[in-house]
């Protein structure tokens, strides 16, 4: 979902991070706060001023995007539900959750802490920029609370739209799970009405940009195209749930997999081997014996002139819980292992002896597979 990403700080074991994309859409907001938005509303102040209460307002709306998150994992991390970190990025913020909440009523907790947070910061700074209004020296910061208020009221107000991945989105789904018994089935509903919302707020920001309004059109469009993928993948997301949670890794890796020598130079490995097979990561071997895995990061660390001198075996690394998985193992966990590692495949082990490889094309080609098959 994201691209360079900066971890800013650590809260109750939860990795608050900025995307490069907030840190752009937060410098427009405030140059569209200090240069209009503002000097319309309240006149008569400074550039100085404008640029302040820009500034200022920009960190608030961080601030209450993270607490509006943080509501919601600290409710998942209270129901076990491993919690990775949030993430404020071009559409906001996302609690990126490692699993799905356990029951109906524990989906429905979680997804209304966040805009329960939200009304609550709506209300504080309220309260806030009355009290700052009765104090001259202070107007300024009133105008600032305002605008917060305002934002939190909005962000609470738009979450609880009945489209996934929105809160509301998450409500519906929690209770149309509770109807049916199936979360599968209640995410595809739910991802239905969030296509439809989504394509609703496409066709609005068409119609703002054909009248003139293009800045503001253009954002809705790319806000309802967020939403119309987010709800597909909702959907991708409970069928690998569905096919993998609880099936054993070995029912999915190659049981005979391409391994290499440690005594073959690096120029072989990447003609007999790497351009061959098109894989970037290899068990080494010495007769039966797994010794140790080569990938493409040892291979492009190794000086190219060396190519023909230079052996696997003192380039390779020893093999680890980063690149293996056993064979008992969930494939799910697999999956995960993958996303978190960026790997592209894992060498499969039991009892410490090569078992076979497992490849995330290999499961994605079968899940879209089976979507196939189902008519999806």
């Amino acid at each position: 979902m994201f691209g360079l990403t900066i971890r800013i700080f650590r809260v109750f074991g939860i990795d608050i991070k900025i995307d490069l994309s907030w840190a752009l859409i937060a410098t427009f907001i405030a140059w569209a706060l200090a240069q209009g938005v503002f000097p319309h509303l309240y006149e008569g102040l400074s550039p100085f001023s404008y640029w302040w209460m820009a500034l200022t307002a920009i960190i608030g709306l961080g601030v209450s995007i993270i607490l509006h998150e943080l509501a919601h994992s600290l409710v998942a991390k209270a129901q076990g539900l491993p919690l990775k970190s949030i993430t404020l990025f071009v559409f906001g913020g996302v609690a990126e959750l490692e699993a799905e909440p356990k029951s109906p009523m524990a989906e429905i907790a979680m997804a209304l802490a966040g805009p329960l947070m939200s009304v609550a910061l709506a209300f504080l700074f309220g309260w806030g920029a009355t009290g700052a209004s009765d104090i001259k020296l202070l107007s300024t910061v009133a105008n600032v609370f305002e605008y917060l208020s305002l934002i939190n009221w909005v962000l609470a107000g738009f979450n609880m739209l009945p489209a996934l991945p929105l809160d509301g989105g998450r409500v519906f789904r929690a209770i149309v799970w509770g109807v049916t018994g199936d979360m599968t089935t209640a995410t595809r509903i739910a991802a239905k009405l969030g296509v439809a919302i989504a394509t609703a707020i496409i066709a609005l920001g068409v119609t703002w940009a054909l009248i003139g309004q293009f800045t503001a059109g253009l954002w809705w469009v790319l806000i309802g195209l967020f939403i119309r993928s987010a709800a597909a993948s909702a959907v991708y997301q409970q069928l690998m749930l569905r096919m993998f949670k609880g099936a054993p890794v070995r029912e999915f890796m190659s049981a005979d997999p391409v391994t290499v020598s440690p005594d073959i130079t690096i120029r072989a490995l990447v003609e007999d081997y790497i351009y061959e097979y098109h894989f970037d990561l290899f068990p080494v071997v010495r007769g039966a014996d797994l010794i140790g895995a080569v990938s493409l990061k040892e291979t492009r660390n190794s000086p190219r002139g060396a190519w023909d001198t230079t052996k696997v075996g003192d380039v390779m690394v020893p093999v680890s819980t980063g690149n293996t998985i056993e064979s008992s193992a969930d494939a799910m966990d697999a999956l995960t292992k993958m996303h978190k590692g960026k790997l592209t495949r894992l060498i499969v082990v039991e009892n410490g002896c090569l078992a076979g490889m497992i490849a995330l094309k290999d499961l994605l080609d079968l899940l879209s597979l089976k979507m196939a098959l189902e008519g999806r």
